[in-house]
């Protein structure tokens, strides 16, 4: 049963916790292998900043206090820099922690939190077009799709379009998306 849910800031062993999950492209899914990548600058990034308050940045996923995967937010600009900011978040859950609305809720709560905190006024997500469950997650949080980026992400030895969705600060309600953190899905 998942009884609490929570985000909280990323630990050491968290991360070797990833690296184990997502070495391959049955714990990553064929979604987000992208083949062997070095954790080097993710774990410089957590000793100087704990992955806040960066360009890149990243919370741990928990269910009854266990670590059930990531989510991340990443600068992207639409224009000038001082001027076009939005974040565009992704997810990473654990294998086992698939399937259970984990993603919703983390995804949900990740821009509850972005919208709380930072003064943005768009989060946006791309995803492949054949990723169904990341497509009916980001539908349920609000998300609206923008369109397809074609042939953006370099994956599996070929090139794949990306759909892009998005969501304004004036479109989440922040009292009736969902429940809070904590809480149930």
């Amino acid at each position: 049963m998942l009884s609490h849910l929570e985000l909280r800031p990323v630990t050491e062993a968290d991360l070797d916790a990833f690296d184990l999950a997502f070495q391959s492209e049955s714990g990553a899914t064929q979604y987000q292998w992208f083949g062997f990548t070095p954790t080097t600058a993710l774990r410089e990034a957590l000793r100087t900043r704990g992955l806040l308050a960066g360009a890149d940045n990243m919370l741990a996923v928990t269910v009854n206090g266990e670590l059930a995967g990531r989510v991340e937010w990443l600068e992207r600009r639409w224009g000038r820099r001082d001027t076009s900011l939005c974040w565009e978040i992704a997810i990473g859950l654990l294998p086992d922690s698939r399937g259970r609305g984990i993603g919703t809720w983390a995804q949900r709560e990740l821009v509850r939190y972005l919208f709380t905190h930072t003064r943005v006024e768009r989060v946006q997500a791309t995803t492949d077009p054949e990723n169904r469950a990341e497509v009916r997650c980001l539908e349920k949080i609000g998300f609206r799709l923008e369109g397809i980026v074609r042939r953006a992400q370099w994956r599996g030895g070929r090139w794949h379009d990306q759909l892009l969705y998005s969501i304004l600060r004036d479109e989440f309600d922040q009292k009736t998306a969902g429940p809070s953190a904590g809480s149930t899905p």
